[in-house]
C-alpha cells in the first residue's frame, strides 16, 4: 500500500476519522490496529518480526541484565536483512527494519543511561514501534517524544488537519511533479552512460540529488502529516539542506532524525573514548560514523565510500575550523562572501558524494565521473523522447522546484502555527474550506494522472 496511492489515503481517512470519532481511552487502539493492519498488507508474515522485536525492546528495557545484549540482538537483525542481498537470497526484505530497529534500540540505550523509566503501558509502546506513517522511511522519533503523545491529546484541531492535508498534498507534489520525473532523466543517464555525451550526464551529476531531496523530503511531508491527523507531531527531517554553506551544516539539515540518532549513540561515545588522541581520534570518530551511515543503507563498496568520501569532507570541514574564523574575523568581506558561495560549493561536494550513493558499483561511479566531461555533443532521440524539448523541460523543474522551496519556506515559518482564536469564525472556516478542496483537487489530478508513481527511494531501506 504505497503512500501515493489511492489505497493509503482511503486508509488514511478512514484511520483519522475513526480517531477523531472513538474516546480518547480508545484512540491508542486504533493507531495501534491500524499500524499493524498496514504492516500486514505490506510485509505479510514479518509482522511477527515487528511484534518480537518490539516485546523483546519492552521487557528487556525492564531487565537491566538483559538490555546490552537485546540492544546487539536488534542490531544483529538489521545485519541480518541488510546482508540477505549479498547472499544471493530473493527474500522479501520487511517494511522499515532500519527505522523500528534504531527506534528500539535507542529506546533501550537510552533507558540504559537513565533518560527515562522504562514505559510500563504495552499497547502504547507497540504502537510506537509499529507507528505506520513513520514505519516505511522515518523519521525515526525518540520513544520520549512519541509516547506522551499517543492517544493522550486532544481531538485534531481543525486548523492542524488542515496544516497536515496541506503538508501530504506537498509530498504528492514533490513526488510526482519533481522526484519521479528527474528520476525517469537519471535511470537513464545511469543506465546508458558510454553512450551518452557529457551534456545529460552533467544533468545526472545535478539532477540525483534534487531528486533525492525531492524523494526523500516528500515521503517525510506524507509521514508527518499523517501522523499529525492522527494526534502525533513527528519530528522533521530536513531543514533546507542546500542551503547548508558547509558539510558540517549540510548534516545537520539532511536526515537529521538519523544524524542525531548516530550522532548521540556512536560519535559522541566513540569520541570520548579517543578524545585522548586529538585530531586523530576525532577523525577515527567521523570516519566510523558516516561509514556506519553508509552501511545503514546496504552492505555495498558504493555505500563505504559515501560514508567515506563525507568523512573526509567532515575531517577537512572540523580540523580547518578554527583557522578559518580567524581568516574571516581578520576578512569580514571574504566572510560574507562566503555566505553566498559556501552553498554552492557544499552542494558539488555533496553531489560528488551522491554518485557513489547512486551507482550500483565502483565501475559504474568510475564511469560516470570519467564521462561527466565529454563535452556537450549530440542529444541522442532516446534521451529527447524522455525530456521533450529542452528549455521547456528546465523550465518546468526550475518553477517546480522554485515552488517546492518556497512551500517549504512557508511551511516552516507558519504552517505549525495554529489559526489564531481572535480571527473571525467565518474567515477561519473560509481558510479551512479552500485549503481542503485545494488538497482534493490536486491529489484527485495527482491520481488520475496517466503518470505512475516509482517507489520512494528510502522505502527500500
Amino acid at each position: 500500500m504505497p503512500f501515493t496511492s489511492a489505497a493509503f489515503l482511503g486508509f488514511l481517512g478512514l484511520v483519522a476519522i475513526l480517531y477523531a470519532l472513538v474516546p480518547r481511552s480508545w484512540r491508542c487502539a486504533v493507531v495501534l490496529a491500524a499500524s499493524y493492519t498496514y504492516y500486514w498488507f505490506s510485509s505479510g508474515w514479518f509482522i511477527l518480526l515487528l511484534l518480537g522485536a518490539t516485546l523483546l525492546a519492552f521487557f528487556a528495557a525492564r531487565a537491566k541484565s538483559a538490555l546490552l545484549t537485546s540492544v546487539a540482538l536488534l542490531i544483529a537483525v538489521l545485519v541480518f536483512f541488510k546482508a540477505l542481498p549479498l547472499a544471493g537470497t530473493n527474500w522479501l526484505f520487511p517494511l522499515g527494519v532500519s527505522y523500528f530497529t534504531f527506534k528500539l534500540a535507542g529506546y533501550l540505550i537510552d533507558s540504559h543511561w537513565g533518560e527515562f523509566e522504562p514505559e510500563r503501558r504495552l499497547l502504547p509502546f507497540l504502537a510506537y514501534s509499529s507507528f505506520f506513517p513513520q514505519i516505511v522511511g522515518g523519521p525515526i522519533e525518540r520513544a520520549q517524544s512519541f509516547l506522551p503523545q499517543i492517544g493522550r491529546a486532544d481531538r485534531v484541531a481543525p486548523s492542524t488537519a488542515v496544516a497536515a492535508s496541506l503538508r501530504i498534498a506537498l509530498g504528492f507534489f514533490k513526488k510526482f511533479v519533481i522526484a519521479d520525473r528527474l528520476g525517469e532523466v537519471v535511470n537513464f543517464i545511469y543506465a546508458h552512460l558510454t553512450a551518452q555525451p557529457g551534456a545529460p550526464v552533467l544533468l545526472g551529476f545535478y539532477g540525483y540529488p534534487l531528486q533525492m531531496y525531492a524523494d526523500f523530503s516528500g515521503l517525510t511531508d506524507i509521514a508527518i502529516g499523517a501522523g499529525a491527523l492522527l494526534g502525533i507531531k513527528g519530528p522533521e527531517n530536513f531543514n533546507a539542506p542546500f542551503s547548508a554553506a558547509s558539510p558540517s551544516e549540510y548534516w545537520r539539515r539532511w536526515h537529521m532524525t538519523l544524524t542525531l540518532w548516530l550522532t548521540d549513540y556512536v560519535f559522541t561515545p566513540l569520541r570520548m573514548a579517543t578524545r585522548s588522541l586529538g585530531n586523530v581520534g576525532l577523525v577515527l570518530s567521523l570516519l566510523v560514523n558516516m561509514v556506519l551511515i553508509g552501511l545503514w543503507h546496504g552492505f555495498y563498496w558504493t555505500f563505504v565510500l559515501f560514508g567515506v568520501v563525507h568523512a573526509i569532507y567532515l575531517s577537512a570541514d572540523a580540523l580547518t575550523h578554527k583557522a578559518r574564523r580567524r581568516w574571516y574575523k581578520a576578512q569580514p568581506a571574504a566572510d560574507r562572501i562566503t555566505d553566498w558561495v559556501g552553498p554552492v560549493v557544499t552542494f558539488h561536494l555533496i553531489a560528488v558524494a551522491f554518485v557513489f550513493f547512486r551507482a550500483d558499483s565502483v565501475a559504474t561511479a568510475g564511469a560516470f565521473f570519467g564521462h561527466l566531461f565529454d563535452g556537450i555533443g549530440a542529444l541522442s532521440p532516446e534521451f529527447l523522447g524522455i525530456i521533450g524539448e529542452p528549455g521547456n523541460f528546465f523550465a518546468r523543474l526550475a518553477a517546480a522546484y522554485l515552488i517546492m522551496e518556497a512551500a517549504d519556506a512557508v511551511r516552516r515559518r507558519y504552517w505549525s502555527q495554529p489559526v489564531a482564536a481572535a480571527v473571525p469564525r467565518w474567515a477561519r472556516w473560509s481558510l479551512y474550506s479552500c485549503a481542503t478542496l485545494t488538497v482534493l483537487l490536486m491529489v484527485c489530478l495527482l491520481l488520475t494522472s496517466n503518470q505512475e508513481s516509482s517507489p520512494f527511494l528510502y522505502a527500500i531501506f
